[in-house]
């Protein structure tokens, strides 16, 4: 079988781009790739796709995650190989997808030593479909030594690699806060409750209140039905982020104890409904040395970041397995438009280099 050239991988992905769970398609392409390499190891977990290079059966294995889903925003970029549909890779998976098998082809074809697992997995924007990734490895007899993962970003230029020890990515939970009132005629609001002002209290308390280095942030309201009734239900879509697992649940039990508060004062039921939870990415001290020594010898800038309030959930394999994620610069200029934007688009050039990297750190991580 003739090998796909990672960078025509990348634009058949970035212009067929499928949401959580649905990556059907984005599965075929990454299947026919290994299978090109002459690689048959390969597990299938839902839309995900494990492939195994191993040489010892007594050795652990040396782990690379990259992401597979799309988001449902439209593509505004002049890319040749722009989003066909309504749903675009903006925040990078296409890239960290032709990456991650470039490095896969570079150990294949050089007969690195060691063993390696790529995984590619579904549903890292919604969904945490790491749980499913990681429990499924956990059920099998094989030691995980490293679980690497790389992000792009624009925040840092080209030839920057960024990181640091302990927390990277924060700890966070989806959190839906449902406002149940009684809907009348606006002409008789006294006799009704309003869900839509009891919302306006219950966010006016949340963006009063100092939540230090955490975040409380609601993006989404729903409520009422027509103009001229007062709203009868609401629900506000939100997110909790926080430095760790105990945190984020500790900061719930505090919107509750809002929620309650404005229970009493405006005669509404207001109800917290926590959804997914993604635990904090920690990033293990031995190999972000290593990191950093690959980088200075590959000509990267490695700089030490601060923790962000982004949410990830390679925080998942962080539970079980000692991990290193980290920040790949792709700015060019001065422009910086931000993961999730319509106009973020790492260029094909970099794929190489990136690629290049990984299969360094991994090689690198497996001899140490």
């Amino acid at each position: 079988m003739k090998r796909m050239d990672e960078v025509v991988l990348r634009r058949l992905i970035h212009q067929n781009p499928e949401l959580a769970f649905e990556e059907h398609n984005t599965q075929k392409l990454i299947i026919g790739f290994a299978h090109s390499l002459g690689l048959n190891n390969i597990v299938t977990v839902g839309t995900g796709v494990l492939v195994l290079v191993g040489r010892n059966r007594d050795e652990p294995f040396v782990l690379l995650r990259a992401e597979m889903d799309a988001l449902p925003i439209r593509e505004e970029t002049k890319y040749a190989y722009r989003s066909k549909n309504e749903k675009m890779h903006a925040c990078g998976h296409d890239f960290h997808i032709a990456a991650a098998c470039w490095a896969m082809r570079r150990i294949v074809q050089e007969k690195r030593r060691g063993n390696f697992l790529f995984v590619f997995q579904p549903a890292e924007e919604s969904g945490a479909g790491a749980k499913t990734i990681v429990e499924h490895i956990l059920r099998w007899d094989c030691e995980v030594k490293a679980a690497v993962a790389m992000h792009v970003t624009d925040e840092y230029p080209i030839g920057v690699v960024a990181s640091k020890p302990g927390s990277l990515f924060s700890a966070s939970c989806e959190v839906n806060v449902h406002v149940k009132g009684r809907s009348v005629h606006v002409a008789h609001h006294q006799l009704g409750k309003d869900a839509l002002r009891g919302s306006v209290v219950f966010l006016n308390r949340i963006y009063e209140k100092d939540w230090q280095n955490d975040l409380v942030w609601f993006g989404r309201i729903l409520a009422g039905h027509v103009r001229n009734t007062v709203a009868d239900e609401a629900l506000i879509e939100g997110t909790v982020r926080a430095s760790d697992s105990k945190n984020v649940h500790d900061t719930l039990a505090t919107l509750q104890k809002i929620a309650k508060e404005v229970e009493e004062e405006i005669g509404l039921k207001v109800s917290i409904i926590p959804g997914a939870e993604y635990p904090e990415v920690k990033v293990d001290e031995k190999l972000l040395s290593v990191l950093k020594a690959v980088s200075q010898k590959n000509g990267f800038e490695f700089m030490e970041c601060e923790r962000k309030l982004t949410a990830e959930d390679f925080g998942y394999f962080s539970k079980y397995f000692p991990t290193l994620m980290f920040w790949f610069g792709v700015r060019e200029g001065s422009r910086v438009e931000g993961l999730h934007s319509s106009r973020f688009l790492p260029p094909d050039e970099l794929i190489p280099v990136a690629g290049d990297l990984l299969a360094h750190l991994l090689d690198s991580i497996g001899q140490s």
